[in-house]
C-alpha cells in the first residue's frame, strides 16, 4: 500500500519559516515553545479526523515535520517504533521507515 507523505522544514531563526510551518499545526502555540528552547526535539501528534501522523524533529537549528495521511493511531505508533531505529532523518529515510513499519514484505535492507 502507498501511503502519502509530505515532509515541511524550517530555520528556527527564520520568523517568517516558522511561521508557515505552525500554521495548521496541532498544538502550534506548545510546539513553539519546545522549539524555541533551539535544542534537539523529537515529537509526534495524531490527527483523528484526517487521520494523519506527525513527526517532529528539530537539531536545536532547523525543524522538520513528516506527515503521514491515512493511518489508523495504531499504524502510527508502528511507525514511531521503526523511527526509533533511524539515525539521520531525512526524507528518503522516513519514507523506508514508513513502508518498513506498514508493509509486509519490506525489509530494512
Amino acid at each position: 500500500m502507498d501511503h502519502k507523505i509530505s515532509a515541511t522544514h524550517a530555520n528556527l531563526n527564520d520568523a517568517a519559516q516558522m511561521s508557515v510551518f505552525l500554521d495548521g499545526m496541532p498544538n502550534a502555540a506548545d510546539l513553539q515553545t519546545l522549539l524555541m528552547k533551539m535544542q534537539v526535539v523529537s515529537t509526534r501528534d495524531y490527527e483523528d479526523d484526517e487521520m494523519t501522523a506527525l513527526f517532529v524533529r528539530s537539531n536545536g537549528t532547523t525543524v522538520a515535520c513528516y506527515r503521514v495521511e491515512g493511518v489508523t493511531i495504531d499504524e502510527s505508533e508502528m511507525i514511531a517504533a521503526q523511527c526509533e531505529l533511524l539515525d539521520e532523518w531525512n526524507p528518503d529515510s522516513f519514507s523506508r521507515a514508513v513502508h518498513i513499519a506498514l508493509d509486509p514484505g519490506v525489509t530494512s535492507a
